[in-house]
């Protein structure tokens, strides 16, 4: 049985005017998501701003978001810590406030052999008792693996599955048809949702359900459902949204503009060196927004 499948808000992480977590809006977010009937949350992805959070931010978005899911779906924790001691830390504390699962990626600075890559994760496999998703995100992390490696990372404890940032849909085929029938294989975009899950996916690890997540939630249960007719009208709706993730390659201040103009207490805020909200940039998320017909033309 796989452990976690179905779709999972990479969710955004809000401030306040003083840059802390506005655990308010956290809150908000957090419940809106579970309202709506996503299947999971991911806490500090990279939608998350997660390389950017200092270890005090990070620990206040876990804690207020599994507060404020209050076990009603699953919560995964990001890790992006470029060190193997700091990764096992932030496991740590992720465990003892309650989250259900870690999603960890591995940001290079110096080049790594694959049995460094291997011991990475089997330490910090040792150091908790949680499952664990390896975050597949060549173009960012710079960390290229085959699908036949990433199956392999499946013989370690606790390693579960793999979450696939990757256009290739036949790599995802590669890494399904490579591992166990129990790894789970999330595609790392709803816009590809229907190709993915055909190719052996189990659902999808996104930031779109952020700004749609009942229509997400739909396209996943109509392609679970075989009904591929619905499937393919739900899949046009969400590339409807594409704009708010491909008209930048840093797209989490629009991502929040979104947010608020559905009328949810979030700034644009983001961390630095991220790039703040541009006017052109606000001017395509409402045009996105008004063109999917998610708030009035």
């Amino acid at each position: 049985m796989k452990r976690f499948q179905g779709i999972f808000t990479v969710m955004l992480t809000a401030y306040d005017s003083d840059g802390k977590i506005d655990r308010g809006a956290m809150k908000d977010l957090t419940e809106y998501q579970v309202g709506s009937g996503v299947h999971g949350l991911v806490v500090l992805g990279s939608n998350g701003e997660c390389p950017y959070l200092t270890p005090h931010l990070q620990r206040d978005a876990i804690d207020i978001v599994v507060e404020s899911c209050a076990g009603k779906v699953p919560v995964i924790v990001g890790i992006n810590e470029r060190g193997t001691e700091q990764a096992v830390e932030m496991a740590n504390y992720a465990e003892g406030a309650g989250a259900d699962g870690l999603l960890i990626a591995l940001p290079l600075f110096y080049p790594l052999e694959w049995d460094s890559v291997f011991e990475h994760y089997e330490t910090i496999s040792r150091g908790v008792n949680l499952p664990i998703l390896f975050y597949n995100w060549p173009a960012n992390t710079q960390l290229k693996l085959s699908p036949e490696s990433i199956a392999r990372l499946g013989g370690i404890e606790n390693v579960v599955g793999a979450k696939e940032t990757i256009f290739d849909v036949e790599e995802v085929r590669a890494l399904v048809d490579a591992a166990d029938e129990d790894f789970c294989v999330f595609t790392g975009m709803t816009l590809n949702l229907v190709a993915t899950m055909e190719a052996g996916a189990c659902g999808a690890i996104c930031p779109l359900p952020n700004v749609i997540p009942e229509t997400t939630v739909a396209l996943y249960e109509a392609i679970d459902a075989g009904d591929s007719e619905k499937a393919a009208g739900l899949q046009n709706q969400v590339f409807s949204c594409a704009p708010l993730l491909a008209s930048s390659a840093t797209p989490h201040a629009m991502m929040k503009e979104a947010v608020r103009l559905l009328g949810h207490p979030v700034n644009t805020a983001v961390k630095g060196p991220m790039p703040r909200l541009s006017p052109e940039q606000a001017d395509t998320v409402r045009e996105t927004l008004k063109g999917a017909e998610l708030i009035p033309g």
